[in-house]
């Protein structure tokens, strides 16, 4: 086949398989990656019939595309399998033209599939995790909505009497913070926030490791994570989530390592430590390690040392990017007792303190500020309307309760209020709905805004620096509620209608 410099430079670079038919449907030329991709040399494959290669079960639909094209029409792509010697038969996207010339003959393209088709459970497996993950989020948000409700009946109740009541229902209340703190924990980590800036407390988030390697306990054997932290490790920035979850692949990846091994040699462990101005987070195991000559394809998207259906090929590989998003970087090397050391290596910010602080629980018993106040509250759950409405009307507030947000705007216009609590995730636009609303049309009301929200959602950090009072996050002691409540109005001046 004649080529001019540019054509002959793009058959042999173009990394697709390309092969030419004369009338017949027998191959008349190969590039270099058809050569690859077949496993013969040009010469081997010339004047052969292009349907001899072909896998038997796809020859049918191979001759029929080829006829097609001989006949001056363009058949749609097909998936084509060939046959290959000493190899698995390869998958091929297989395209077929007639040729544009004199010539009776046909070009045909292929291109491999066969990683494809290994990869595709595998990012369909990513894709049902993703969707877990955004399930969880839901379900974490309505129980949250009804934890609220439970929790707060439970501190609405009058002191009992009779002995040995106060004591059951301390206990109440403390099984049902357990439950909740169990949900705020499953969704943070089903939280994926891109560009989220937060203090991160290293203890704090080791506990959180802690936390959620025992609920997996309570489902199956763990191996035991000895834990060494440095005294005195400074505060990052970034997300704790992504974080978390780089160390609980890293932490999952040295627990099957060490699988099968004697019970002595299942222990992992996880070591935090500042040196200069980086901090290491160690996870390390004694399992069988990292050959040298594995080390660089570690990271790779969808490679994976472990047997078929036992791993998605992507732990690592999320490990890296969050690194990478904090700054840093990630380590590998053998331990000297046997096993392999993953080390998370990240910079220590300059200004810690530029992250966001964790609001201050008030502890006031009485709230004088809020007698006589009035107050709207929006919110769907019936329940959270009735607590918040008791706990404000116990202070002496005058409250009006609403369920959604066409009632809480008509509340806004036919009447005066001081504060107001929406709650997030009210169907027709929500409170940031509301919230758009009062910054239009009454400012006064802008900085004695309350937002409730089972979620701490994308749509919240949307809102976040416009002027709103605060978040509470659902379920809340009730304390809290009349602690923001009774700030806004010593905060702010008193309201008045614009």
């Amino acid at each position: 086949m004649e080529h001019d410099d540019p054509a002959q430079h793009a058959w042999q670079a173009s990394p697709l398989a390309i092969v030419t038919l004369e009338g017949r449907g027998h191959v008349r030329s190969c590039n270099p990656a058809c050569e690859r991709m077949f496993g013969r040399s040009e010469g081997e494959l010339r004047d052969r019939p292009l349907v001899g290669l072909a896998h038997p079960l796809d020859r049918g639909a191979l001759r029929q595309m080829i006829a097609e094209a001989l006949a001056g029409r363009v058949p749609g792509r097909q998936e084509i399998r060939f046959e290959r010697p000493h190899c698995e038969p390869i998958v091929t996207g297989f395209s077929i033209a007639p040729t544009r010339s004199d010539e009776d003959g046909a070009v045909c393209v292929l291109r491999d599939l066969s990683a494809e088709k290994v990869y595709r459970p595998q990012l369909l497996h990513a894709e049902r995790m993703a969707s877990i993950g955004t399930v969880a989020s839901v379900v974490a948000h309505e129980l949250n909505n009804a934890l609220a409700g439970a929790l707060g009946c439970l501190q609405l109740l009058p002191r009992p009497t009779e002995p040995g009541a106060q004591e059951l229902l301390d206990s109440l209340g403390s099984e049902l913070r357990r439950a909740a703190e169990i949900v705020r924990e499953l969704k943070g980590y089903a939280r994926a926030e891109e560009g989220m800036s937060e203090r991160i407390e290293l203890p704090a988030l080791v506990e959180r490791l802690e936390r959620l390697r025992r609920y997996q306990g309570a489902t199956g054997s763990v191996v035991p994570l000895r834990v060494e932290l440095d005294e005195g490790l400074p505060v990052l920035l970034g997300n704790a989530n992504q974080l978390l979850q780089a160390l609980l692949n890293l932490v999952r990846n040295a627990e099957q390592a060490t699988a099968g091994l004697p019970q002595e040699r299942r222990v992992i462990d996880l070591r935090v430590a500042k040196t200069g101005e980086v901090v290491l987070l160690e996870i390390i195991d004694r399992g069988p390690g990292v050959p040298a000559q594995l080390r660089s394809r570690l990271f790779e998207p969808f490679y994976s040392t472990k047997p078929t259906g036992e791993g998605t090929g992507l732990g690592l590989t999320v490990v890296q990017a969050v690194a990478a998003g904090h700054g840093g970087r990630v380590e590998v090397d053998d331990t000297p007792e046997g096993g392999a050391t993953f080390r998370l290596v990240l910079p220590v910010p300059a200004q810690p303190s530029e992250g966001a602080a964790p609001r201050p629980r008030g502890t006031h018993a009485e709230h004088p500020r809020l007698r006589g106040s009035r107050i709207l509250v929006a919110d769907d759950e019936p329940i959270v309307r009735r607590i918040v409405e008791r706990a404000c009307s116990r202070q002496g507030s005058v409250v009006t309760c609403v369920d959604g947000v066409e009632p809480a705007l008509r509340a806004l216009r036919e009447q005066d209020f001081e504060l107001v609590v929406l709650d997030v995730r009210m169907p027709d636009g929500g409170g940031a709905r509301v919230f758009r609303a009062i910054q239009d049309e009454h400012p006064h009301l802008v900085r004695r805004t309350l937002f409730m929200s089972g979620e701490l959602s994308a749509d919240m950090a949307q809102l976040a620096g416009q002027g709103y009072a605060g978040i509470l996050q659902k379920p809340f002691e009730l304390h809290e509620l009349l602690d923001m409540l009774d700030g806004m109005l010593a905060r702010t001046a008193p309201a008045k209608r614009a």
